[in-house]
């Protein structure tokens, strides 16, 4: 398979994967209020199960409603039981009744309550319950948003798509020293970010400066656990000064590296408490 292909495809799950990752960050932040699904358990507890804590905030009041239909239907409580879920055509209930109890005027209006919860549901912002929503895609997911936080959600969007060109561009500028399988160099921490840039920056100059070029590779440019791991390797025209100059650039990345670490996660634990 040709280089180009390789690359496109590695950038191609890259991006996937990052958009996967705005997905389920997005998904969190538009979860349902905890004191929103309590106010609804108290004002429906009859119907309204645990799955509603599962649907985003903005829904909280087309979903009040929906219940609200439901005790208009009648006491049904120990003939009905309801589930809901958030699909990608929007807000579903699903409803068991014990048929035999139920009326078909009944089931008539419930099948309409279920039919306009979806619909609305596809109309209404996730984020705000603002009406004149619309759909956005975000990987293989997506989300109903209103004008103002399509907007924003596109502007994420933009971000990571600038992110990877980013990538791109740095991963192109420093090619010389990485084998040429290497598409794109796999996201890191900010700070890992720049302190692996600046070790490749500084390795790439050496190897110019030497014409060392295609003699000096680094095979391994990865973060584990909050670390930057650099590994080189050298080939036999390769002089032992510029061994130790390249080793040191290596030794002092991944120093800088762990200080960095040990500071984040003495930040993490001091928000912790």
């Amino acid at each position: 398979m040709p280089i180009e292909d390789i690359r496109a495809r590695q950038r191609q799950s890259l991006t996937n994967a990052a958009h996967s990752r705005l997905w389920l960050q997005l998904s969190e932040e538009m979860s349902m209020q905890q004191d929103h699904f309590h106010q609804l358990q108290a004002l429906h507890g009859k119907y309204c199960h645990g799955t509603v804590a599962t649907l985003p905030d903005g829904w909280t009041d087309i979903v009040k409603k929906f219940l609200g239909e439901m005790d208009d239907i009648g006491d049904l409580v120990d003939a009905v039981s309801l589930r809901f879920e958030r699909s990608a055509d929007g807000a579903r209930a699903f409803a068991f009744p014990e048929m035999s109890r139920w009326h078909p005027h009944q089931m008539n209006s419930l099948r309409i309550a279920q039919r306009d919860l979806l619909h609305v549901s596809r109309e209404t912002c996730e984020r705000c319950g603002k009406g004149n929503a619309a759909p956005i895609a975000v990987g293989d997911g997506g989300f109903f948003l209103c004008e103002e936080h399509t907007a924003e959600v596109q502007e994420q969007l933009t971000a990571l798509t600038e992110a990877m060109d980013d990538r791109a561009r740095f991963r192109d500028s420093v090619s010389d020293i990485l084998p040429p399988t290497t598409a794109l160099l796999l996201p890191m921490t900010e700070y890992n970010t720049a302190i692996m840039r600046k070790a490749l920056l500084d390795i790439k100059a050496i190897v110019e400066a030497k014409g060392l070029v295609g003699h000096v590779t680094a095979t391994k440019v990865v973060e584990s656990e909050g670390q930057l791991f650099l590994t080189v390797r050298f080939g036999p025209q390769v002089d032992p000064g510029a061994q130790f100059e390249i080793a040191d650039i290596v030794k002092h990345a991944e120093w800088e590296s762990d200080q960095a670490s040990l500071a984040a996660n003495k930040e993490d634990r001091d928000d912790a408490r």
